[in-house]
């Protein structure tokens, strides 16, 4: 048991008493009202007016988690999930840096992920992983500044500088300013000046530029070490801004009491990215609140040296994620953690002269979690072959759509406010299958045309759950246990999205039993389930 001498703990309770002064005031006095920094030295520290977690929120997302990894650089895409079907096109387009056959994990018939990976590899096999391809948006920006901002913000509008998170919250959640928080509404870990959480008049985020600094934080309870070790003018200006800051981030107190009530699990290097994996599961075993957190590994703008440089990254990336849900499952939290990769693009198909490749287009993202139920594959897998003058893939699924899909499936976001998210652009839901909207019983294909369906018994009878990745002719017939044919629920052209239809409702239902759905696309592919009517 931590045991604390009667003033430490005097003190403690009037730190945190202090925790609920007036910010605006002080944030007045130093001209930041809203949003601002103060910076000690060479560090930029930020300081934002406190969210708030409301009531709503918390029934709008029940217990789930979202985490947000942030493979910054540009990730190559290609070489973290090997096309094999086309492999010596593949191949022959990167002579020096292409991944052996020999040095595949094989998903399935048609992709591989290098060995370097293996540390996922139980999670996919276990159903816990997913990759959606090629992943980007047209009109590809290949800077890392106003791509990583157009991810942010869903826009390439310089004058949108709300993020697709923060715009959520802001629109939903109008009291934010003015009633005081109790828990941090996200968590971000590096990744400074990101936009993702930012609305128009704050951000939304408890934002420190280090885990180091959130160690501190989660450690002591304070953010800056408050001791003056300068007797001048300047050492007391410093030491009060420390001090005021450490009262303005109000929520180092309650990061302070999760992290003291979870413990550390022995799986993790000593490394920055491990230690950022390890204090967001300290977080959320902790019992913190927080409902969505986003984490940064850099360093993937592999122009030179990519072979090394990608595989050491990879080890971290896929060795942390493995040791994290490890970590979560030890304590029963993992199937209520979904965690997502992305990155502003990918590389270039052809390796350039320095055994790398240059900034790329469309690249996979991948969901991790054994909330997926079941492994697979999301989307269409760019050409390596059509190819842009630049030598570039042109993009198979908008990250609109991706970033739609989870709200909509993962969070349980209305509609409306998904739009409002997403500047209503016209996104598609991907169907993740992720339990929202009835679709938890969602079967997973290894098609890529129509990755998702299931018939599931809901209040109107039995529906039919379809999710299609390109316009198509659908068909769709009910059977018997005797194989007749008892009705045609759909013939029709379908847009790519997801589909719902009645196939029995209560007015007009068949007798209790087992039965068989037909679904026929385009006149070829077939698939087939049986179902019950209950």
């Amino acid at each position: 048991m931590n045991y604390q001498k009667p003033n430490e703990l005097h003190l403690k309770s009037h730190d945190r008493e202090h925790a609920h002064w007036d910010r605006r005031g002080f944030l007045r006095t130093l001209g930041m009202a809203g949003a601002g920094a103060i910076s000690f030295g060479n560090s930029a520290l930020s300081v934002v007016e406190s969210p708030f977690l409301t009531r709503a929120l918390y029934n709008a997302y029940s217990d789930r988690i979202l985490v947000l990894i942030r493979l910054k650089g540009g990730n190559d895409g290609l070489n973290t999930i090997v096309p094999l079907y086309d492999f010596d096109l593949y191949a022959n387009k990167r002579p020096q840096i292409h991944i052996p056959q020999n040095k595949l994990y094989k998903l399935n018939d048609h992709f591989g992920m290098p060995n370097f990976m293996n540390s996922v590899a139980p999670m996919w096999n276990e159903g816990a992983m997913k990759v959606i391809h090629g992943v980007g948006y047209e009109n590809q920006n290949l800077s890392h500044f106003k791509s990583s901002e157009i991810w942010s913000t869903t826009s390439p509008d310089p004058d949108i500088s709300s993020g697709w998170m923060g715009r959520y919250f802001e629109n939903k959640y109008t009291d934010y300013k003015d009633n005081p928080p109790e828990k941090p509404l996200a968590i971000q870990i590096g990744s400074g000046g990101d936009l993702i959480f930012d609305g128009d008049l704050t951000t939304y985020s408890f934002s420190v530029s280090s885990p180091q600094r959130l160690k501190k934080v989660a450690e002591n309870g304070t953010l800056f070490d408050n001791q003056n070790n300068q007797s001048n003018l300047h050492g007391n200006q410093v030491s009060f801004l420390r001090e005021a800051s450490n009262t303005t981030f109000r929520y180092a107190s309650v990061i302070n009491d999760a992290y003291d009530n979870s413990k550390d699990f022995d799986a993790y290097t000593n490394d920055n990215f491990d230690l950022q994996m390890n204090l967001v599961s300290r977080f959320i075993k902790g019992g913190l609140g927080t409902k969505v957190y986003m984490v940064t590994l850099g360093g993937f703008d592999t122009h030179a040296n990519q072979p090394d440089r990608h595989e050491t990254l990879m080890t971290r990336l896929t060795r942390a994620i493995d040791a994290f849900y490890q970590d979560l499952g030890a304590f029963g939290m993992a199937e209520k953690v979904l965690s997502m990769t992305f990155s502003e693009f990918g590389r270039r198909v052809a390796e350039n002269g320095s055994s790398g490749t240059d900034h790329g287009s469309a690249a996979p993202i991948m969901l991790f979690g054994p909330a997926l139920n079941g492994n697979g594959f999301i989307g269409k897998h760019p050409s390596l072959s059509d190819l842009n003058k630049q030598g570039n893939m042109t993009h198979t699924t908008d990250f609109r759509s991706v970033y739609a899909s989870v709200l909509t499936d993962w969070l349980c976001v209305e509609t409306n406010d998904v739009n409002n998210s997403l500047l209503d652009y016209d996104f598609d839901l991907l169907g993740f299958g992720l339990g929202c909207n009835g679709t938890e019983n969602l079967i997973m294909t290894d098609d890529p045309l129509l990755p998702l369906h299931a018939a599931v018994n809901d209040d109107q009878g039995t529906s039919l759950y379809l999710s299609i990745n390109e316009n198509a002719k659908v068909e769709v017939n009910v059977f018997d246990v005797l194989g007749r044919k008892v009705g045609t629920t759909i013939s029709n052209h379908l847009d790519s999205g997801q589909h719902n239809f009645s196939l029995f409702n209560k007015q007009n239902r068949l007798a209790p039993g087992q039965y068989f759905y037909k679904i026929k696309v385009n006149g070829d592919k077939t698939y087939s389930k049986s179902f019950l009517v209950k």
